[in-house]
């Protein structure tokens, strides 16, 4: 593994004060620590380091409670500090064969392709957003469990919300990605194929959109502590 003396930096990464830099961690007897990822990540921009579950990150600086700046594979940048740990067995699920099943059940489009077909639950969907449309104007949506996206779509078409994050964790999520695009919408809606509580999302979020409870549409208009 390279040294953080042989990261590349990006312009950015050389402007940060000098309290980030190798130097300084150096002169205040700090050591780096090896941690290991415990989630995906996906980075938001270039002074960050996207990583794969299970890969090893040197942990050079602990910035602040939430980011922590970090080597892996010769790259430096910034990490979600909830992202890592010491032990990949400590974060294990106990039960990871349930989260299978279920995400699974949902990665088939069979099944997605029925919910759709059910008229009256659709067509209810499509009518709450409408007549919610001005609340969701400019606003921050987060979509739980989006499966093929009908809820985001209808907001992003509709509202005309500031941005939508759909989050879907299993398979789906990647049919999703398409329709957005096929749709038009990549500049409004961005999707995340990971379960909600290991989402890392750029801002806060405004309101909050689910389908839970089967058929049950949940629209709650609240500032959500969801932030990068």
């Amino acid at each position: 593994m390279a040294t953080s003396g042989d990261c590349p930096r990006s312009e950015s990464q050389e402007e940060e004060p000098a309290e980030y830099s190798e130097a300084g961690l150096l002169q205040e007897g700090v050591q780096p620590e090896e941690f290991v990822a415990i989630a995906d990540y996906a980075a938001t921009d270039e002074t960050q380091l996207s990583f794969l579950r299970g890969e090893k990150i040197l942990i050079l600086r602990q910035t602040t409670a939430d980011w922590w700046w970090g080597e892996r594979a010769g790259y430096c940048g910034y990490i979600p500090a909830n992202h890592v740990g010491r032990q990949m067995d400590e974060y294990d699920p106990e039960d990871t064969w349930q989260d299978e099943e279920y995400f699974g059940s949902y990665g088939t489009l069979k099944l997605h392709l029925e919910m759709l077909a059910d008229q009256p639950r659709t067509t209810k969907y499509h009518s709450v957003i409408l007549q919610n449309k001005e609340s969701l104007t400019d606003k921050v949506i987060l979509d739980v469990g989006c499966g093929t996206g009908i809820i985001s779509l209808f907001c992003a078409h509709y509202a005309r919300p500031k941005a939508v994050y759909a989050v879907e964790a299993s398979e789906m999520a990647q049919h999703t990605g398409q329709l957005v695009l096929q749709n038009g919408f990549a500049d409004i809606i961005t999707v995340f194929q990971q379960k909600v509580e290991d989402v890392v999302l750029p801002e806060k979020v405004d309101v909050l959109v689910s389908e839970w409870m089967g058929t049950c549409l949940l629209v709650g208009e609240k500032v959500f502590p969801i932030w990068r």
